[in-house]
């Protein structure tokens, strides 16, 4: 009896010091963004990456994954996470920023995390603070100074006689080619399959606020709405065109994003940067034309993609410091970057040796697993441009030409040499006491967007009823004060 009581009471200890052990690490909880379709292996994931973070900086890591309606309402439900994916059309970095929810970490990032903050530069993080001179929010190291193309086979314009050049002045301009390419395709099939909206098709203008559509057109500093921008409205009415001549699928307003078939071929719309190739996520040889070449820096262009920590971390200092340097080891730890991006080394993917090929070595070789249950939003990474380039079976074989592995330093020297600042300088509004005018323009929004954005009903046709609907829920009081608030910092600025 003795001997079975000191058995109990070393297995009760031995659990007991367990716990303490456990408890030694500092718990941290991410909200991440993600379309309808959500990594299916993400626990995995996580415990791989915990398994790395654990050791490194003594944090463990509970990342869920969120739509935006989903988070909103996790938000309004009093959920708390401590730290939050965020940008200019997801989980709105200035809504959140004047409602007060997310932490101040000026100061904290440049003396905790001085990694974190060299990864990135100046100008960068100068976008990055808010009109009371906070910083609310880490930019994640991307291709955050904007230029965008359209992607095509490029195969198949050839043999249809296109010679698309590097640079287009209009989405016009592909129109012959995409009627060319719809008579060779059976009638339930499209060369542009859209879904929700168009991406890309509002990026040449300076937002303030995408959800109420206000900013200003590239270069000037009045406050207006993004159906002043002409380039925008050229792609609005090119799309229209395009679907009255069935070269977008009809459905296009109705899915999601998430529902496009990608494996067929087809053209998009996309945000990127000279030598990159969506040869590798296409699954077959792609070609780019740019329709708006920047690079232009902006706070809606660094607003694309960041994270911030919650306001109630401003009063638990050590789980502050913790977050920000679970984030700063992204930038740092090549293996959790890329663990991040693709999951569990050996089973989502494996880098590519010597061996196996000299031209494509240290490149990431994603498994069909890998490619099936966890594909992340490349572009939410908090250091994408520091995770290791993936490459396909064709370009290991020699089949294809291997990537550029020197794309990321060639981007930031273009922007470094070449890249047109925003004539806002850093503005960002204060959306204090505008929350109800701004529910009232987010409902008209939703009801409208999507017709307009994929082409389904002509701008033309729903502008005068879509726009007076705005009006009449207050976007021309919300412009006045948009441009009363951007004179006043250009004043000082």
């Amino acid at each position: 009896m003795k001997k079975l009581m000191s058995l109990v009471l070393v297995v009760l200890m031995a659990l007991s010091f367990g716990a303490v052990a456990e408890e030694e690490y500092i718990k941290i909880t991410w909200a991440m963004g993600t379309g309808a379709t959500a990594p299916i292996d993400n626990a995995m994931v996580v415990e791989e990456l915990n398994k790395i973070s654990r050791e490194a900086i003594g944090v463990e890591l509970d990342m869920q994954y969120f739509t935006n309606d989903q988070l909103q309402l996790s938000i309004q439900a009093g959920e708390v996470f401590d730290i939050y994916f965020t940008c200019d059309w997801y989980n709105n970095t200035n809504q959140a920023v004047s409602a007060g929810l997310f932490a101040n970490i000026d100061g904290y990032v440049q003396e905790y995390t001085p990694d974190l903050w060299a990864s990135m530069s100046k100008e960068v993080w100068d976008l990055a603070y808010a009109a009371d001179g906070g910083l609310y929010t880490i930019p994640c190291k991307k291709d955050y100074a904007m230029m965008n193309f359209i992607t095509y086979p490029s195969e198949l314009a050839a043999e249809l006689g296109f010679e698309i050049p590097d640079k287009i002045e209009a989405w016009g301009d592909l129109t012959d080619f995409l009627v060319a390419w719809k008579e060779t395709l059976p009638e339930n099939e499209y060369p542009y399959l859209c879904g929700g909206s168009a991406r890309g098709v509002d990026s040449s203008f300076d937002f303030i606020d995408r959800v109420t559509l206000i900013g200003c057109v590239y270069g000037t500093t009045e406050v207006v709405t993004v159906f002043e921008d002409p380039g925008v409205m050229e792609r609005y009415r090119t799309l229209a065109e395009w679907y009255d001549l069935g070269l977008i699928n009809p459905d296009a307003a109705q899915i999601t994003e998430t529902a496009i078939d990608t494996s067929k071929m087809r053209i998009d719309s996309v945000q990127a940067w000279p030598g990159y190739d969506y040869s590798v996520s296409n699954g077959y040889p792609t070609a780019m034309t740019c329709y708006f070449d920047g690079p232009h820096l902006s706070v809606s262009g660094v607003q694309g993609s960041m994270n911030a920590l919650s306001v109630t971390l401003e009063q638990d200092e050590e789980k502050l410091i913790a977050a920000l340097k679970l984030i700063e080891l992204c930038h740092t730890n090549k293996l959790y970057a890329d663990s991040l991006r693709y999951g569990v080394k050996g089973y989502h993917w494996d880098y590519v040796t010597e061996e196996q090929s000299a031209a494509c070595a240290g490149g990431v070789l994603r498994t069909q697993v890998g490619k099936d249950n966890y594909g992340p939003w490349a572009f939410a990474m908090p250091a994408n441009f520091f995770t290791s380039i993936a490459v396909s079976e064709d370009q290991v074989a020699g089949l294809a030409n291997p990537p550029v592995f020197e794309q990321y330093d060639m981007y930031y020297a273009e922007v470094a040499a070449n890249a047109k600042v925003s004539a806002m300088k850093g503005f960002t509004m204060d959306f204090a006491g505008w929350e109800q005018q701004i529910a009232e323009m987010t409902a008209i929004k939703s009801e409208y967007y999507n017709n307009f954005a994929t082409g389904t009903v002509s701008i033309d046709e729903c502008y005068d009823e879509f726009i007076g609907k705005m009006n009449a829920a207050g976007l021309q009081d919300l412009i006045a004060e948009a441009q009363a608030q951007l004179d006043a910092w250009l004043e000082t600025h």
